[in-house]
């Protein structure tokens, strides 16, 4: 099962939202549906939220989480800000238009902006980056301690060469930007996983029984997919 995090949830909502605005949108309703007698009852509440989120996320140091609030309330007061600003018309922007500026901010954003989870990585142990392309990254357990693999737009698989010798205690650090990570990890390993996740799809495995190796996981992967498995399963066994 996916462990749920407070990231997990803030996108998921999202991507919800972002959903029902492009419906809303193209059969031409607007965010003044939801008004109660003539009153934007409900948008108001719907803003607040928004702006609460802002302020949270201000808060927590995560600047690349504004973007969509920020954009919701565009759409939710186009009407209003058409007329603060003396506009000919009320349709300032397409939907569109302002979720992908949003989206576009917040990938921007999130690549440039320090992860709160990175750790320092000497070069000698950097495995490498994938960019563009398909590639599969080797990590030697003999000699593990920290290493990091880097993936931009493309698709990455790492794996572990002589697992039977590992000892625990290493650490594998991640940058997944706009692209696919898959790792496989071995069935006795216990993952420790740490993600500083935005917009994307995310799989963490569960802890098994039998886990008697651990091993920590520091990732950053935005709008992309991160997903990491047991050896012995496939992609096709994810819930």
């Amino acid at each position: 099962m996916k462990k749920i995090t407070g990231t997990s949830i803030f996108w998921g909502v999202a991507l919800i939202i972002i959903a029902l605005l492009l419906v809303f949108n193209a059969v031409g309703v607007k965010a003044g549906f939801l008004d109660v007698g003539g009153l934007p009852i409900i948008r108001i509440i719907l803003g607040a939220f928004c702006v609460a989120s802002i302020v949270y996320s201000i808060a927590k140091g995560k600047i690349a989480q504004i973007f969509f609030p920020l954009a919701f309330i565009a759409l939710l007061f186009e009407g209003e800000i058409a007329r603060l600003f003396n506009a000919a018309s009320e349709d300032l922007y397409s939907v569109w238009l302002v979720l992908g500026v949003a989206a576009l901010l917040t990938a921007g954003i999130s690549i440039l902006t320090p992860s709160r989870a990175e750790i320092s990585v000497n070069n000698k142990d950097k495995i490498g980056k994938n960019n563009l392309s398909s590639a599969a990254k080797y990590i030697d357990c003999t000699d593990f301690g920290t290493k990091s693999v880097g993936n931009n737009l493309g698709y990455m698989a790492v794996y572990f060469e002589n697992a039977d010798k590992y000892e625990g205690g290493g650490t594998l650090v991640i940058d997944n930007n706009l692209g696919s990570t898959a790792v496989y990890i071995p069935g006795d390993w216990d993952p420790d996983v740490t993600v500083d996740h935005n917009l994307g799809s995310l799989r963490v495995p569960d802890t098994r029984a039998n886990a008697t190796k651990g091993v920590r996981i520091v990732a950053k992967s935005n709008l992309g997919s991160l997903k990491i498995f047991y050896d012995d399963e496939t992609e096709s066994s994810d819930k």
